[in-house]
């Protein structure tokens, strides 16, 4: 009976530091302490109150389900504790290989690895569609300065030219890219220039310079090169999933090492034991 006593006593003394209970499901209760916070960032008195109100509503609709389902599962599908111990070794297992990536892990890729990588494995760089290497320069179509001398620059491609473009881009440009090794699917064209006035049907595919335009805006366009839908893809084009690829790679057989170190370790230290 002293046990049984001092539980009751145990368990009024934390309700009461709660403070009052202002709702309930069942034998579940909220208390003020659980509110504390809640609306304080309103800017009206009304806000804050109505705040409460729906946290409390919102917390008695999530009991009411919660209560509902764990009468009416098994057992079988209510197996929580082991799920939740699952998940958690799963996790922690999960942040502690995150870290150890995150501080050891080489994520300098060269180029001579992605040569290598793509020269081996370019069968697999098939197109599923085809791509245009362009460049490209938005600008307002009240802009009349330079635009001319901007053409120039695109279509005639050298040191001098491109620091002029370069310029020229940074005082008008809306949108653009200038690198000589942007390639582009043709879903991106479409995205990018305005196709409801022009047609671009072959323009891709012409290595050539075009100036269109919509109702706002001007774009100076250099088609440069272009592969058509199952040939290999450039190599700029699949640069960026060639290096997740050999990143990807190298942490498995990072982490593989961290297993067969902490098992090997473990082994030699009889940290373990099978009957």
């Amino acid at each position: 009976m002293t046990i049984t006593l001092q539980s009751c006593s145990t368990i009024s003394n934390k309700n009461a530091e709660k403070g009052n209970p202002i709702a309930r499901v069942y034998e579940k209760q909220l208390f003020e302490s659980d509110i504390e916070g809640v609306g304080k960032g309103a800017a009206k008195p009304e806000d804050s109150i109505l705040a409460v109100k729906n946290y409390i509503d919102s917390w008695v609709r999530h009991n009411l389900i919660l209560h509902y389902a764990e009468d009416n599962l098994s057992e079988n599908n209510i197996d929580l504790e082991k799920q939740l111990t699952d998940y958690r070794e799963s996790l922690t297992i999960f942040f502690y290989e995150k870290e150890l990536i995150k501080q050891k892990l080489d994520t300098v890729v060269s180029e001579q690895e992605i040569n290598d990588y793509y020269n081996k494995y370019i069968d697999n760089f098939e197109l599923k569609t085809a791509v245009s290497k362009m460049r490209y320069v938005m600008i307002q179509k009240s802009i009349k300065s330079k635009t001319d001398s901007a053409i120039v620059w695109l279509k005639k491609r050298n040191e001098v030219n491109q620091s002029k473009l370069q310029n020229f881009c940074i005082d008008n440009a809306v949108k653009y890219q200038i690198s000589d090794s942007t390639w582009f699917s043709i879903d991106e064209l479409y995205s990018i220039l305005p196709i409801s006035e022009n047609n671009l049907d072959n323009a891709p595919y012409n290595k050539s310079f075009q100036s269109m335009s919509d109702s706002t805006y001007q774009y100076l366009v250099s088609f440069d090169d272009f592969k058509l839908k199952g040939n290999a893809a450039p190599i700029q084009y699949v640069r960026n999933d060639i290096i997740n690829i050999i990143l990807n790679k190298r942490k498995l057989a990072y982490l593989s090492n961290v297993h067969n170190s902490i098992y090997e370790d473990a082994m030699q230290n009889k940290k373990f034991e099978t009957y």
